[in-house]
């Protein structure tokens, strides 16, 4: 970086206070003029000399009435007036007061203020140096000697002063930077994950709008019925886009919600199957293609429990599958994912007999913005993947034999493992527990559980407990004596719980526990009470014990005309685009990448391609480039293509038009935009 861009990177970091330390600057110099000359008086004072400081001041306090021109140079007279004042005045006021203790801690002041004020270590340094020099220099001939007062051990002193100064504020400074670019990379990457499936959901309303009648009538002049085949089609589409929604809002919300000081927040960890989660992501990963899914084995020996997140290992999980896909086109090419125990560890391995990762590039594949071979990538996944992983307490490695394979190493330490007890040692604090009952060695043993813990303990007794208690009070687990209770106000207390995910714990105490029966499909955990120790294992493993939920698709149908062609590697958007187009009277052909597209235009001709401009295997531009330059597409030569894209500016436009696009579409569009655009080059 450039010493200007240094001096501009600086003045940006501090403008915000500009105004404050013009204030201060302004009144402080004729202040201490005051102080220095009348109450505290010194060998040396120069009245000038600070108003000169004051007036250099003076443009931040004022800086928003400046007229523009002093703009262009507010950065230079910003360095300036901080050199000037600080580092030179002190060091110059220090030389004429012959060294003398109040002067020496002023210039020690004002080399932590120059360091606060310019954060920049190199800017300091040389500031620092020419206003001492400079200083020194103007002390030696206003008064030849400069030496009285003076000793060497003043040096060790200011050296101190200025690195330590120095140091802290860099490592300040640092650690903002890398807030803001952990908030950068993770929001970057929640709009790359979120981006194509809020695409599919808007495509998918136009098509329920194309498929529903305006009204219902049984004259065939005016509004047809709806069939059932329609109706199928209508349900299924809304039960993927209730599925688009739920996975998204979670995701956004796990993700968001789960950032604290650039680490995961461990807070909705909870105990998971790892074969459950794993299972669940293959079943919704957005594959390309139906048969991708046959690209993929996988193999356990023994479940295992994990802690930590579904979501979040799922979006680790879609992350590797991602990577591996994108070289799916080499011969042979599959992914093995296997789970086993080695070590008091669970291992999660995911290889790829792909194109291979350069032992050079490995050291660096967790570092955010770094990528290896893949165009188009922001290199944010594997870094938020190894967040995830460490956040877990586990880790996640890296070995690959280029040309041949890559694997992903997981290793998840065993729930009975010390770091996890000590994690779930460190959640309890945040958990609300209610306890209903009358029992008093109970009460008496979870008090003792809630002091070790830390936890919100609450008390109530259940002959006057009133059930809407619940909602105004987030509680993680409510604790029952079913011998102090009455089996109508359990059914009660039941219901009003049954759909939120508070956890009950039902405890019996004497020989004859009551029969409870509340729910075929939810059971309370019950036991007999013995001991505080097995209360505190039955509440841990409760608290931390979680259920999961499912998800399913749906199928279209075709019709006849002028030919289009989807290029595009979203299968939901070519799916919904399909529909609307072939209800429109088009027969249309999809390919979900530019090298699918062309393979079918060497044997076939269409009339109309819609191309997406990013795709991995081969983009749209690549294949524009083929269709309008190769000889063995020269059928389509002419064949309008339309770019479609998530974001197009001039100079983009200009570019693809250059190489051979024919007009533009903006990703996601309306029914009314695809279809005009379409209708437009097909009918010239």
């Amino acid at each position: 970086m450039s010493i200007k861009q240094r001096i501009t990177s600086a003045y940006r970091y501090i403008e915000p206070n500009l105004f404050f330390i013009g204030l201060f600057g302004c009144l402080g110099f004729p202040a201490y003029y005051l102080i220095w000359a009348y109450v505290f008086p010194q060998p040396y004072e120069n009245l000038p000399l600070r108003l000169v400081c004051a007036a250099l001041f003076l443009p931040f306090a004022i800086k928003s009435y400046l007229p523009s021109l002093f703009s262009r140079y507010k950065e230079k007279h910003f360095v300036f007036t901080i050199c000037f004042c600080l580092p030179f005045f002190f060091c110059y006021m220090m030389i004429r007061n012959e060294w003398s203790v109040e002067w020496i801690m002023s210039f020690m002041a004002a080399i932590f203020l120059s360091i606060i004020i310019i954060y920049d270590w190199l800017i300091i340094l040389i500031c620092t140096t020419i206003a001492a020099c400079s200083a020194a220099l103007l002390g030696y001939l206003s008064m030849d000697n400069i030496g009285i007062g003076f000793h060497y051990s003043y040096l060790i002193v200011f050296s101190f002063s200025y690195f330590t100064g120095i140091c802290f504020n860099y490592r300040n400074r640092i650690e903002i930077e890398s807030k803001q670019l952990f908030s950068r990379s993770f929001s970057n990457g929640i709009a790359h994950e979120m981006r194509n499936p809020l695409s599919a959901l808007y495509a998918s309303q136009e098509v329920l709008l194309e498929l529903l009648p305006e009204t219902l009538t049984d004259d065939p002049q005016q509004h047809r019925l709806i069939s059932n085949a329609e109706i199928h089609k209508l349900r299924n589409i809304i039960k993927d886009n209730i599925s688009v929604i739920n996975n998204g809002h979670s995701t956004i919300n796990l993700l968001l919600n789960s950032i604290d000081s650039q680490k995961i927040s461990p807070h909705s960890f909870q105990y998971l199957s790892i074969n459950d989660v794993i299972i669940d992501a293959l079943n919704v990963y957005g594959y390309q293609q139906k048969s991708d899914r046959q690209l993929v084995t996988y193999q356990i020996n023994k479940d295992n429990l994990f802690f930590g997140n579904d979501i979040l290992l799922r979006y680790v999980i879609f992350n590797l599958l991602k990577n591996s896909f994108y070289y799916k086109d080499k011969p042979n090419f599959k992914i093995v994912i296997s789970v086993y125990s080695k070590n008091n560890e669970t291992i999660i391995s995911v290889k790829d007999y792909g194109k291979g990762i350069p032992l050079t590039a490995i050291k660096n594949i967790f570092t955010e913005y770094y990528t290896s071979g893949k165009k188009n990538n922001s290199g944010l996944g594997l870094s938020f993947c190894k967040k995830v992983i460490t956040a877990f307490a586990g880790n996640i490695e890296c070995y690959s034999t280029e040309n041949i394979s890559t694997t992903f190493i997981i290793r998840l330490p065993n729930v009975t493992s010390s770091v996890v007890e000590k994690m779930q040692f460190d959640l309890m604090c945040s958990k609300k527990i209610l306890f209903l009952g009358y029992h008093n060695q109970l009460l008496s043993d979870m008090n003792h559980l809630a002091f070790f813990y830390n936890f919100t303990l609450l008390y109530k007794k259940t002959s006057s407990y009133d059930v809407t208690d619940i909602n105004t009070n987030n509680y993680d687990c409510i604790i029952i004596d079913i011998d102090s209770i009455q089996n109508e106000l359990l059914t009660k207390l039941y219901n009003h719980i049954a759909t939120t995910a508070i956890k009950v714990i039902l405890i019996s105490h004497s020989n004859s526990a009551k029969e409870i029966v509340l729910s075929k499909t939810y059971q309370p955990y019950l036991f007999k009470y013995n001991h505080i120790d097995e209360l505190q294992k039955k509440l841990i493993t409760q608290i931390f014990t979680h259920k999961t939920p499912v998800n399913d698709g749906f199928i279209t149908t075709n019709v006849n005309k002028a030919k289009v062609m989807l290029v595009d590697d979203n299968v939901s958007l070519r799916l919904y685009s399909g529909i609307l187009l072939k209800n429109a009277g088009y027969d249309v052909i999809e390919a979900d990448n530019g090298r699918t597209a062309l393979s079918y235009l060497e044997e076939s001709t269409v009339d109309l391609i819609l191309m997406d401009s990013q795709m991995p295997v081969m983009s749209g531009i690549d294949a524009t480039k083929e269709i309008r330059t190769n000889h063995l597409y020269s059928l389509h030569q002419n064949t309008p293509i339309i770019c479609y894209s998530g974001s197009l500016d001039a100079e983009h436009r200009e570019h693809l038009t250059n190489i051979g696009i024919t007009d533009f579409l903006l990703k996601p569009s309306s029914k009314t935009t695809l279809l005009d655009i379409v209708h437009k080059w097909i009918d010239a």
